[in-house]
């Protein structure tokens, strides 16, 4: 792999610097507009990448303005590119938006990042492909990936899971709170086995009539993960801060 992205939300620190891992600035919000809306960040804060999130954004209006102000905070902030973190299905702004950002961040010698949704739109631009899934094998979903896109823009966007499912499960589960997996644990005692197919543990368990199925992710898990697309080949994985950055060491071993 070329690169190693840690997602790191505003006013955080990490010690990923060290195990070679490239911050994305989680600090950054397409508002109405559409403008670009900014957490407060340290003046003298400079390099690694911008990500840009929607939450909220009803998806109408002209792109450009807000381009400008993203092109502007890339060159101002030293970022040598931008991470787009589009959640639900592509508004026509925002796929105009991406296309604006594929042509200038290509121009300016920076990498972009989007959704699979968006790939069409940004021909130069990485395509995040979610590690999360419930059928298949993550391995066949990222070599779909590499058919389609090539290596040197399919890239792993690992999300660190925790998920209880209802039987037959599909989509996605209901999401778990770090101590509420724990306390289901200590209290079930279950029988926890490790899919190497999805690259997760799971176990299982009855509430009254109904079967669950309970998938996540362990240090473990986001090794094999990361070994996988390494082995395959992509160019880059973009990894949760909150969650890895406690073990980190235990992922990629001692700092140097």
């Amino acid at each position: 792999m070329k690169e190693l992205l840690l997602a790191l939300p505003a006013g955080r620190t990490t010690q990923g610097g060290v195990f070679g891992l490239t911050p994305a600035h989680m600090a950054y919000r397409v508002g109405l507009g559409p403008k670009l809306l900014g957490a407060r960040l340290p003046d003298g804060l400079r390099g690694g990448l911008m990500q840009i999130d929607c939450a909220g954004f009803d998806g109408t209006g002209d792109p450009v303005g807000c381009c400008r102000q993203i092109l502007g905070e890339c060159r101002r902030r030293g970022y040598r590119g931008i991470v787009c973190d589009f959640e639900g299905l592509p508004s026509d702004c925002l796929c105009k938006m991406v296309g604006i950002l594929d042509r200038n961040c290509n121009a300016q010698g920076w990498t972009l990042y989007v959704p699979e949704a968006y790939a069409r739109h940004a021909p130069n631009g990485r395509v995040l492909i979610p590690s999360a899934l419930t059928h298949g094998t993550l391995e066949r979903r990222l070599r779909d990936a590499l058919e389609r896109y090539g290596p040197h823009r399919a890239v792993l966007a690992v999300e660190w899971v925790r998920e209880d499912f209802l039987l037959p499960a599909g989509g996605r589960g209901e999401p778990l709170a770090p101590d509420a997996l724990e306390g289901m644990v200590r209290r079930l005692e279950p029988a926890v086995f490790f899919d190497r197919g999805l690259c997760a543990h799971y176990f299982t368990y009855m509430a009254g009539p109904k079967a669950h199925f309970v998938l996540f992710d362990t240090p473990r898990s986001i090794q094999e993960k990361l070994a996988l697309a390494k082995r395959l080949g992509l160019c880059a994985v973009l990894l949760p801060q909150p969650e890895v950055e406690p073990h980190l060491e235990e992922i990629f071993g001692p700092s140097p």
